[in-house]
């Protein structure tokens, strides 16, 4: 008779096998998940997220008794009959969307897992009894389970991401057009042309928002369906880059400070459309959120291995916790203060639009904050991007098979 660990012809069990071997299947599931984003770089603990849980509650599964009724219901894929194991593949599933797997990578992951147990059992078998091919059933039962399960939450998730996208994109619209109805009826009661004028310029600032968020919309669509943020390098100077972005926030915030510090042409070879729109983001961001009363400052100079722009404002620091994805795809301000915010051009996409942009160039961005020295974003770039050595570059993340973007949370653009 066999054991619960030893099969009739003295093969080990699979679950007692997986329990054994838990530490090199997971560092195998790490290795190919890795693969699946070569352009990241994520620590082991994340690329093994779930897997250590759901293999010990697929063991628990198969040394579990089960009839021939319970056996029909995973076939049918009957939902919650399992929980312990569904729980494990939710959760895992949901931490793949966050990292930008699309569902496709989801789900190789499961099928590599499969093969990996498989292959690694089968090299320790000793033959093959009706004790293994019944331990096989078994494991698979329980991988086809947990796949669905994680395909089922991939997919509840993707759709609450657009959902939440298309509310945000109806409230953001909703506040620039309304402004524009209101000061397009002022102006036609107006009787002054000074009143006019006014009431013109801000109409026009009005649209200059409603644009602004358009275009942020037509680049993610662009990253999404892989063409990615292309880049064209032109002979160009940063301080013109600066100076002309600078100049025209100003027109568009009279009330505000700005303080552009940069004293050398700083020459290099950037798309200047594309780091004018990223200085435009920078800028947008740091009148949003920094304090009204403090002037917003762009510096830019020299670093070893090319320029550093900087883009510096007073106010309340960013949390630490949100720092890490503050560039992530739709993360965006607490709602409340979003809600108080009528001048927000936000649909949490001008930080990340200017992480692909910069990284195009082959360069650099991060954020400092803190309530005693304000927040800083710092972007670093070689003079040479690679896109004027081989052509046009695609960003990191068009080259990825990208699902929907994340679920917004809180903070930026």
């Amino acid at each position: 008779m066999p054991t619960p660990h030893l099969g009739c012809t003295g093969n080990m069990r699979l679950a007692a096998f997986i329990r054994s071997n838990i530490d090199k299947i997971s560092a195998e599931w790490a290795l190919f998940a890795a693969s699946l984003l070569p352009e990241e770089e994520f620590s082991a603990s994340v690329l093994r997220d779930g897997i250590v849980e759901m293999l010990n509650e697929i063991t628990i599964d198969m040394d579990r008794a089960q009839s021939a009724a319970q056996q029909q219901d995973k076939s049918e894929g009957q939902p919650r009959r399992h929980p312990h194991i569904e729980d494990a593949a939710e959760r895992h599933a949901l931490a793949r969307v966050k990292m930008g797997l699309s569902s496709r990578q989801v789900i190789s992951e499961f099928r590599a897992l499969r093969a990996t147990v498989i292959r690694l059992w089968h090299c320790d078998l000793t033959a093959i009894d009706e004790v293994s091919l019944d331990d096989l059933t078994r494991f698979n039962e329980a991988i086809d389970q947990s796949l669905i399960e994680a395909a089922v939450r991939y997919t509840q998730e993707i759709d609450r991401s657009r959902e939440i996208f298309l509310g945000i994109l109806g409230h953001d619209l909703r506040n620039p057009l309304g402004a524009i109805s209101g000061f397009a009826e002022l102006q036609l009661r107006s009787k002054t042309p000074d009143r006019q004028n006014q009431f013109a310029s801000q109409i026009l600032v009005c649209a200059g928002r409603m644009s602004h968020m358009i275009t942020d919309l037509i680049e993610l669509t662009r990253v999404r369906l892989g063409a990615g943020i292309s880049i064209k390098p032109t002979p160009t100077s940063m301080r013109r880059i600066c100076t002309s972005v600078t100049g025209e926030m100003k027109a568009i915030y009279p009330k505000r400070t700005f303080q552009l510090n940069c004293d050398d042409e700083l020459t290099g070879e950037w798309d200047e459309p594309r780091m004018s729109q990223v200085l435009s983001n920078l800028l947008g961001n740091a009148i949003q959120h920094g304090d009204v009363k403090s002037p917003v400052v762009v510096t830019a100079g020299k670093n070893a291995d090319g320029v550093e722009i900087s883009v510096h404002n007073e106010g309340t620091a960013i949390p630490p916790k949100m720092i890490p994805r503050l560039f992530d795809c739709l993360f965006q301000g607490a709602s409340d203060q979003r809600d108080a915010d009528d001048n927000s051009t936000s649909l949490g996409l001008g930080l990340y639009i200017a992480k692909e942009i910069i990284s195009a160039h082959g360069g650099t961005i991060e954020v400092r904050s803190s309530d005693a020295e304000g927040t800083t974003f710092i972007a670093r770039l070689p003079r040479t991007s690679q896109a004027s050595i081989g052509g046009s570059r695609p960003t990191p993340a068009s080259q990825q098979a990208a699902a929907a973007a994340p679920a917004a949370t809180a903070v930026p653009l």
